[in-house]
């Protein structure tokens, strides 16, 4: 009979008072013994027919106490207080099979002992053995690693990753970059074959994009958190990462004075309204963030018009026809200024200029429409499509009604506004988004006008998807973290964001774009959008949420306990387990926010100031 290793702890064993099955079975527990939720067991059962004995693994759903021998509810008292009554107190366990080796499905017998399963029978009741490339994401309830099947976020076998809950209770964000933490800011080895780097090369060189929505949270990655304890060091010692903040990395940084091993992180914000075209200033406050917006020229070049118009009424009308034939008109007439800052004229085609197949920039004609920021090129296109005195140009809108054109106008209008797209297309130096220069991009959009925002998130989803589709290479990967999923591609409607993520979704793992998703509800997300993601986590939920059928991923049990989950502790579901796992994760060595910011020294205060400044100060 195979025997369980000493070094197991005995529990119980399997009640005979109900029948076992392949789904779960009960475990009455020993006096000196207990099982909580979220346990692993263990149990071995010598099977008539079966040459070698069969071993069962499980994942404790639910504890139970009771009394034996009590028949009214007040007898309760009579053994409780006084003892008049004879009867015995036992506790049960719930237990639901993860796992059986030899892959024979068949009940465990009643009455065989049950132990907690620590160590090598852990991992084999986590499936730990038969992952490819396991990459730890959390700490089990007993302090140990849970693990994911790298394989299936990275694309090999699967991608993408979606995570929800609560707002503000269910740490979506923060799970997220704990996550991306852990996927670019170690090495782990997978033992067997000679210490390999299951993460590679390929994942070390990834490219993070991430929106940041929600206040200016995401732009203290770089500071680190005054709440971190002894504690949590201990959780990413055992996780296999040393806990550092993410190094700022600016544009006139030297690449010199980073520090190997620990991954990287840029800010970008939109410039200040007002500002010049030589002092783009962004809106954050705080050192260190650079500004973007696209010059008119990148702007038609990349077809972003389509991103002015995100509305979903915007994609059931015949906008789109009219849309379509714009954006091909501008890159048809828009020639470059001689003063190379990315400004542009609107010049006939037929007059155009080449050498070697290349426009050449010219100055601009008296009369000659020059475009020079988003106002101007509303302009320009009002010249072509509803002039004052003449008929629209043929070229421009075709046979397109009147009707139509004016609502076209009158949404441009409104966008080109400078609270709204203005300030994002203006001539001047090349300011868009450089996703190369670290690890982690984090591009401040939450001061921006909703219309804003789904501009910036659309056309740098389109620049991101469109560059891997150029290079057909799927590393290094790109990943987008994009919160507030259910707001950019929901469940009914249809608008350029919403198709752009769909296709991400869909062939963005082959191509190694990788999205990683998080909303407060999952039902409000697209199908084709939620179905797609190998790998699900969840916060604490919202009771009615939780009962939607997105989650049927989970366990009822885990569904009832998931409105209860505090902040740090996740559910996490992926393809190479068949079951939930509850984990947590430890606090970030980083702020989350700008309460939890480490105050600098008086030395740091006063660090960056000129020394006859801080003579005066004195």
């Amino acid at each position: 009979m195979n025997q369980i290793p000493e070094a197991l702890d005995r529990v119980g064993r399997i009640v005979g008072d109900a029948r076992t099955n392949t789904r779960e079975f009960r475990v009455i527990l020993d006096d000196t013994s207990y099982l909580a939720v979220d346990d692993l067991v263990v149990v071995i059962s010598d099977i008539p027919g079966l040459n070698d004995p069969l071993t069962t693994y499980g994942v404790v759903t639910e504890s139970e106490s009771t009394y034996e021998g009590v028949t009214y509810e007040t007898d309760v008292r009579r053994i409780a207080d006084s003892g008049v009554l004879p009867a015995e107190l036992i506790r049960t366990a719930t237990v639901a099979i993860t796992r059986m080796i030899p892959e024979i499905w068949t009940a465990p017998l009643a009455g065989q002992v049950v132990h907690r399963a620590t160590g090598v029978q852990r991992d084999l009741a986590l499936y730990v053995d038969d992952m490819g490339r396991k990459m730890p994401v959390g700490l089990a309830p007993d302090g140990s690693p849970i693990f994911l099947d790298l394989d299936f976020f990275d694309g090999t076998k699967g991608g993408h990753m979606s995570i929800s809950g609560v707002s503000g209770v269910a740490t979506k964000t923060t799970y997220a970059f704990f996550f991306i933490r852990m996927l670019t800011g170690a090495r782990h080895l997978r033992e067997n074959v000679d210490k390999y780097d299951v993460v590679g090369d390929s994942l070390h060189n990834t490219r993070v994009l991430v929106f940041n929505v929600k206040g200016q949270d995401l732009l203290w990655l770089d500071t680190d958190n005054a709440d971190f304890t002894d504690v949590d060091e201990a959780g990413w010692t055992t996780l296999g990462i040393t806990p550092t903040p993410f190094q700022l990395v600016t544009r006139d940084a030297s690449i010199s004075d980073l520090k190997p091993g620990i991954p990287t992180v840029s800010f970008w914000s939109p410039p200040q309204d007002g500002t010049p075209e030589d002092l783009a200033l962004p809106q954050a406050d705080r050192m260190g963030v650079s500004p973007f917006y696209w010059t008119p020229r990148e702007f038609i070049n990349s077809g972003l018009l389509s991103y002015v118009f995100t509305d979903a009424s915007d994609s059931r009308n015949q906008l789109q026809f009219l849309l379509e034939r714009i954006q091909s008109q501008l890159q048809r007439w828009a020639v470059d200024l001689v003063e190379g800052n990315g400004a542009v004229v609107l010049r006939h085609p037929n007059e155009h200029e080449f050498i070697e197949g290349k426009r050449v920039a010219v100055a601009p004609r008296s009369g000659e429409i020059t475009i020079n920021s988003l106002d101007s090129l509303k302009d320009g296109i009002r010249y072509f499509i509803d002039p004052d005195e003449i008929e629209p140009h043929p070229d421009w809108v075709g046979s397109i009604e009147r009707g139509t054109i004016l609502a076209f106008i009158r949404r441009l209008e409104a966008a080109s506004r400078t609270n709204r797209l203005g300030q994002l297309v203006r001539a001047g130096s090349k300011m868009s988004v450089d996703r190369d220069l670290a690890t982690v991009t984090v591009v401040d959009i939450h001061s921006l006008h909703e219309l804003a925002q789904r501009f910036v998130v659309g056309a740098l989803l389109k620049e991101t998807f469109e560059e891997k589709e150029e290079t057909g290479l799927r590393t290094p990967l790109s990943v987008v973290v994009l919160d507030e999923m259910n707001k950019y591609a929901p469940i009914q409607g249809e608008s350029p964001i919403k198709d752009m993520l769909i296709d991400i979704a869909q062939r963005g793992r082959s191509l190694g774009v990788l999205l990683i998703g998080a909303q407060q509800s999952a039902s409000r997300v697209a199908p084709d959008v939620l179905e797609n993601a190998s790998i699900r986590v969840t916060g604490r939920l919202d009771s009615a949420e939780s009962e939607r059928s997105q989650y049927g991923w989970m366990l009822p049990s885990t569904r009832a306990r998931a409105k209860l989950l505090k902040p740090g502790t996740m559910v996490l579901g992926q393809p190479a387990v068949p079951l939930p796992v509850v984990l947590k994760f430890p606090r970030t060595p980083w702020a989350t926010r700008g309460e939890e910011r480490l105050a600098p020294s008086s030395e740091e205060l006063f660090s960056g100031l000129d020394s006859s400044l801080s003579e005066d100060i004195e």
